[in-house]
């Protein structure tokens, strides 16, 4: 069973929670642009999750079929444990893996790319990974069941939540055995000396047994986020960036085995006639763009909106064609696009909230005859959604032009 589904509400209360909890205590740790961008990504990961696991599952279930491998009984409290453990000790050389490979980091690196650590940076997650479940093949042969390996998976991914935080320091001997907030913010840090460290689960002692290991020192506060920064709140180009990028690289350099070459070396490595034209830089500004509390606000706003209609589409496929599914699913994603070109105070962002909104307007406009099964709920409250989305756009670029207009008489 997958729990993560299940534990997603009360990771949105806990964020909220921490908000506060910061927020009294004058230590805030969110920025609207940043936590925004991180929850887009846990989205659109959570949206894409059920095509990776299907690769996964046909490509196992291939595998288990072939070679006849025999089930072990999943009722075994024994197996539960031993389970756990090795996935957790496989998790940690797939972590490891995808900072050492480009191909993998292309992927992890969504994950990695705030410049806050709070635990909405826990729910930052890639959409592009469809090569790290090879490292748990090795359970799938040893005849652990699906559901076992699924469970212990997502209890695993449960714990790594709460340790994204700067509001626990250390707790204890603890800090020797388990993955805490102290040691997994060194592995968030972008600083020299903890780049590429502590890279468990829920085990801190694969890293100390591995030599991978580094603990947090008071007089080098961990500053977050990726070498090369992202510049972008845009979550279809923060999971393409580094994919895109290894591309360039792989078509620009000469030599053949380089081509192949750069996809297998670490992230900081470039064949010799593909050099960046800019070196890697750990002490850059966070990526924090000017615009009014308003578009901030409305961003937020629409952000659960979107987040709604994603939790809801899944409930639809009973009653509508897939192709309305699939029609709502790419308006979800470019919807999120248009929140991100908000975000980074893009001028052309009003225009593509234009189209957004209209392209709402027509669905609900064909949605009698072309969706029937839809309903005139939906249909009504999605009206009254996209008027009111368009009336609060209108009505603050109307305040604010003549705002602008008085300023400029007196």
């Amino acid at each position: 069973m997958n729990y993560v589904k299940i534990a997603v509400p009360f990771f949105i209360l806990l964020i909220a929670i921490e908000f506060i909890y910061g927020w009294l205590r004058k230590r805030n740790t969110y920025r609207v642009n940043d936590t925004i961008g991180s929850l887009q990504m846990g989205v659109l990961s959570q949206s894409k999750g059920l095509l990776r696991l299907g690769v996964s599952g046909l490509v196992f279930g291939y595998l288990m079929q072939a070679l006849g491998v025999k089930q072990l009984p999943a009722d075994s409290v024994l197996l539960w444990v031993a389970t756990f453990v090795v996935y957790d000790c496989l998790y940690y050389w797939k972590h490891r893996y995808g900072h050492q490979w480009r191909i993998m980091w292309a992927s992890h690196s969504a994950h990695h790319q705030s410049e806050e650590y709070n635990l909405s940076t826990a729910l930052r997650q890639t959409s592009t990974d469809y090569i790290g479940f090879i490292f748990y093949l090795p359970l799938y042969l040893a005849g652990v069941p699906v559901e076992v390996i699924i469970s212990v998976g997502s209890l695993n991914l449960i714990y790594q939540f709460w340790v994204h935080t700067e509001h626990v320091r250390r707790i204890g001997f603890l800090e020797w055995v388990l993955v805490t907030p102290s040691n997994h913010r060194v592995h968030h840090a972008r600083n020299p000396e903890y780049i590429d460290k502590n890279y468990g689960g829920f085990f801190i002692i694969w890293d100390r047994i591995f030599g991978t290991f580094k603990d947090e020192e008071t007089e080098r506060p961990c500053v977050y986020g990726v070498t090369n920064q992202l510049g972008s709140f845009n979550p279809l180009w923060a999971n393409l960036y580094v994919w895109y990028d290894t591309f360039l690289i792989s078509l620009k350099t000469k030599r053949w085995s380089d081509k192949i070459k750069v996809w297998f070396k670490g992230p900081g490595w470039y064949p010799e006639d593909s050099q960046p034209l800019k070196a890697p830089n750990w002490q850059y500004p966070s990526f924090d763009p000017a615009i009014s509390n308003f578009y901030k606000g409305y961003s937020f706003v629409q952000f659960w909106v979107i987040t709604a209609v994603t939790l809801w589409l899944p409930t639809t496929q009973e009653i509508v064609s897939r192709e309305f599914m699939l029609i709502a699913f790419f308006w979800c994603i470019f919807s999120l696009y248009v929140q991100g070109a908000f975000l980074e105070g893009r001028a052309y962002a009003k225009k593509l909230e234009s189209v957004r909104l209209g392209f709402l307007l027509l669905g609900v406009v064909l949605a009698p005859s072309v969706w029937p099964g839809l309903g005139s709920e939906v249909v009504s409250l999605a009206s009254v959604y996209g008027a009111v989305s368009f009336a609060l756009c209108f009505l603050y670029e109307i305040f604010t032009r003549e705002k602008s207009v008085t300023t400029v008489t007196d």
